[in-house]
């Protein structure tokens, strides 16, 4: 019996390393090998997957990974009580966690970090933007940022002229058509684009509205894409100003673009190629922010740029400010924030959060290339 038990306590951990080892090193391999990547994997593996993934996502309106995640929390509740229940009276045996328990646990995150990988991670081993718009960020340029901003200040002016939305000074505009109008409007959009041809004919999950939107708030989080569902969710009490990007960004991120300011990219040129100009609006107030934010190193250039900002773009600004002042400066959104950076730097983004602020050299990029209107 001992032999017997000792053998199978071998197998697990043996089985344990086999598994966590292996996702690791496809990892790193995925990482000298971004060529193999962008072509197999990411031109004919990811897509044929992401249609069958997305399917379950589909058939339902509601976050199917919400429910998912609500039934494992509460299975584990339940198991754990009654583990607690009938162990009451019973010492636990430490050969029994290390032989079994430990072993099973890290298969368990071996099995999810191969799954994750296949579903999503082998995208950080690409660089989508250059491979598949064909840039290369320029070097650092002030007076091209600045020129960069003023466009983008002048055009979310003008779009939101053209689109006319409600306004208040508390909340800021209100969005001018449904939560679903907004999504079909955004698809339509990325199935326009050209560089993303390849994808037009895959059917996406839908973004979807989370019951804990709330959460999500609190937690710093306008949005996350959930690979294992092929859904991408947004928080759908944030301003509506930000909204059409946050929902963009995350549809970037189900497509492909893993990198923060890839998927930052990649939402603002869709919402600016978009229909309707409260979506243009977004794109071009969302690159604004992110052009000042980097113009602000040179104080004169940036009160010069920020200035040109009209009544309804501040307003919205403001709105933003104030919304994640109220909900996401706890300690929610520091652990939050926390483990986000943690994540992407554990997925080889050196920069971690700092990450979404470094689309401004794509868009800068872009405009070089003569492609910004």
């Amino acid at each position: 019996m001992l032999r017997r038990l000792s053998a199978t306590t071998w197998s697990l951990w043996l089985l344990a390393g086999l598994v966590s080892g292996s996702a690791y090193g496809l990892r790193v391999l995925a990482d000298h090998a971004p060529r193999l990547v962008e072509t197999v994997y990411a031109g004919w593996v990811y897509p044929a997957l992401a249609a069958w993934v997305a399917l379950p996502g589909r058939l339902v309106p509601f976050s199917l990974a919400e429910a998912v995640l609500g039934m494992l929390l509460a299975g584990s509740l339940g198991l754990g009580a009654w583990a607690a229940w009938h162990g009451r009276r019973q010492r636990p045996r430490l050969g029994i966690l290390l032989g079994r328990g430990v072993p099973v646990a890290i298969i368990c995150l071996g099995l999810g970090a191969h799954l994750f990988l296949l579903l999503f991670g082998y995208h950080y081993a690409r660089t989508a933007v250059p491979n598949t718009f064909g840039l290369t960020p320029p070097p650092p340029d002030p007076v091209a940022l600045e020129q960069f901003a003023r466009t983008c200040v002048e055009q979310a002016n003008a779009e939101l002229a053209a689109a006319a939305p409600p306004l208040d000074a508390e909340n800021g505009s209100r969005l001018p058509m449904s939560l679903a109008e907004l999504t079909d409007l955004l698809d339509a959009s990325f199935r326009r684009c050209p560089e993303l041809a390849h994808l037009a004919h895959i059917q996406f999950a839908p973004p979807k509205a989370p019951w804990s939107s709330g959460l999500m708030a609190r937690a710093g989080i306008s949005g996350i894409f959930i690979p294992f569902t092929g859904e991408p969710h947004y928080d759908r009490y944030q301003p509506a100003s930000s909204l059409p990007f946050t929902v963009a960004h995350e549809m970037a991120h189900q497509r492909g673009f893993a990198f923060e300011s890839e998927a930052n990219f990649v939402a603002t040129i869709v919402c600016l190629r978009a229909e309707h100009p409260y979506i243009r609006y977004s794109g071009w107030a969302g690159a604004a922010r992110y052009a000042l934010r980097d113009l602000a190193r040179a104080p004169a250039r940036y009160q010069a740029v920020a200035a040109l900002a009209g009544d309804g773009l501040r307003t919205d600004w403001r709105a933003q400010g104030r919304y994640w002042s109220r909900y996401a400066s706890g300690r929610l959104a520091r652990v939050s924030m926390r483990l986000n950076h943690a994540y992407l730097q554990a997925n080889g983004v050196s920069s971690g959060v700092a990450n979404y602020g470094e689309v401004t050299g794509w868009l800068l990029a872009w405009q070089a290339a003569g492609k910004l209107n």
